[in-house]
């Protein structure tokens, strides 16, 4: 069920940045009134995150000390990246046996909070967290007139079943 979890998100991602590569650049930068500021401030930080994340599960180091960071790159660096972690994420999973998925990791919180995680648990968090996080851009690109194709589960259930047959 992982494994089917995490290829739904690169999925998603994969749509949603396909999408907004047609989007003018006005509309990625426009402010908006949600925490991030705007569309493309929103992807960088789902990004960002799961750049942490992935810093917090090979005990490396990220470079971010902040949710919301002051840069933000091109769409273009943004997809390109969300597309290679999105690819470690899924071949990471599927190194992983059984107990070393059920170890926890113990990590410390951009704001200096400690924390403790099962891998197994960070893995989902991922996926959820840019699920989220897409909601917000399909909000704020739909108030803008604009749309994304549908990436809800269901969909991707049905997508991935045809192609299997």
């Amino acid at each position: 069920m992982l494994e089917t979890y995490l290829a739904y998100g690169q999925w998603a991602n994969r749509l949603m940045f396909e999408g907004l590569a047609r989007v003018p650049q006005a509309v990625l930068v426009a402010p908006q009134k949600v925490v991030f500021g705007s569309i493309l401030q929103t992807a960088h930080h789902a990004l960002a995150m799961s750049e942490v994340w992935r810093a917090h599960l090979t005990s490396g180091a990220h470079p971010y000390t902040s949710r919301n960071p002051d840069t933000c790159p091109p769409l273009a660096e943004i997809a390109a990246r969300q597309s290679e972690i999105d690819f470690w994420y899924r071949a990471y999973a599927l190194a992983l046996d059984w107990d070393s998925l059920r170890e926890s990791v113990p990590f410390t919180f951009i704001d200096g909070g400690e924390g403790e995680m099962r891998r197994d648990q960070i893995l989902l968090h991922v996926v959820n967290h840019a699920t989220y996080h897409r909601g917000h851009i399909v909000a704020m690109l739909n108030a803008s007139g604009y749309s994304l194709p549908s990436s809800d589960l269901p969909v991707f259930l049905s997508v991935t079943d045809r192609e299997n047959d």
